[in-house]
Formats: C-alpha cells, structure tokens, sequence
C-alpha cells in the first residue's frame, strides 16, 4: 500500500516538473502557450528541449 501511493506521488510531482514551462506559460497568459505546450509534450523529454520551452515561457510577450 505504502510503495503505491509512494509511486503515485512520484508520478505526479515528475509530470509537474516535466510540464514546468507549459504551467508557466499558461498561468502568464503567453500569447504562445499552446505552441509551448505542444512543444513542451514532444520534445520536454530531451534537456534541450525542455530548457528552451522554459526560456521561452519566461520571456516576455513582444
């Protein structure tokens, strides 16, 4: 029962983090949320990728 719970709290906070960029851009209101989160599910699971969504969720809309 512990291991369980235990691997779905691991679960849950790893889809957090792995989302980070998208849950940003969203709660900011970037004009590009939905191509950073396209961007974020395809390509999230490489660093760079990840990286860049994150850079570009964090600047500022032009």
């Amino acid at each position: 029962m512990g291991v369980g719970l235990f691997s779905l709290v691991s679960l849950l906070l790893l889809a957090c983090v792995y989302f980070l960029p998208s849950l940003l851009a969203w709660r900011k209101r970037h004009r590009l949320r939905r191509k950073i989160l396209i961007a974020n599910a395809l390509l999230g699971w490489t660093v760079i990728g990840w990286a860049a969504c994150l850079i570009l969720a964090l600047r500022r809309d032009a």
